[in-house]
């Protein structure tokens, strides 16, 4: 298995984020809630990316503690969180130079495992974010002064409830599913 330390970047592997522009949070996302010290047995196995899109791999395997991607693997630790809520898993992993948490958001329905990000680069999602949380729980970081070249969409949303929002009221972007 790869070094823990490395599974912000590995992370990304599966989600080729074109631009690098993150959404963040403060934490593990949800708040407070027990960590998954294993994928479910229900999520373990091989499975195949159907769609034409470049952002996921064609073949993943999701083991009881690490999702091999072929080249690298996403290891569980206190790094790379899993945890449930609102019929969602939801994988949080610290990026260093950020020093919050990116989330990959994904659904199992029977032998579909759909899969979800925070799009900053869908300007009608950031402003849905900043309607659900507040403008001032949404912040934007760019590369310069100027404003211009966002890398990084800070979330901080207050609690649960209003994190449920984000998944259950537009604030998701659907990027593809996998089938067994």
């Amino acid at each position: 298995m790869r070094n823990p330390i490395s599974t912000s970047l590995i992370l990304f592997a599966i989600v080729l984020l074109s631009g690098c522009v993150e959404a963040t949070f403060p934490e593990p996302m949800p708040f407070n809630r027990v960590n998954k010290t294993f994928f479910p047995s229900t999520m373990q196995g091989d499975w195949t990316y159907k769609g034409d899109s470049n952002e996921l791999e064609e073949n993943i395997t999701v083991n009881a503690q690490y999702v091999d991607l072929g080249d690298e693997n996403i290891v569980l630790s206190d790094r790379t969180v899993l945890r449930k809520f609102n019929g969602y898993y939801i994988l949080s992993t610290y990026l260093d130079k950020a020093e919050r948490y990116s989330v990959l958001v994904t659904k199992l329905n029977g032998n579909v495992l759909s899969v979800y990000k925070f799009d900053c680069e869908d300007e009608e999602k950031v402003e849905n974010w900043k309607s659900i949380l507040g403008e001032e729980s949404v912040e934007v970081i760019t590369k310069d002064n100027k404003g211009i070249d966002i890398e990084e969409v800070r979330l901080n949303p207050a609690n649960n409830s209003t994190f449920r929002q984000l998944l259950t009221k537009g604030g998701l972007t659907h990027i593809g599913d996998y089938v067994r």
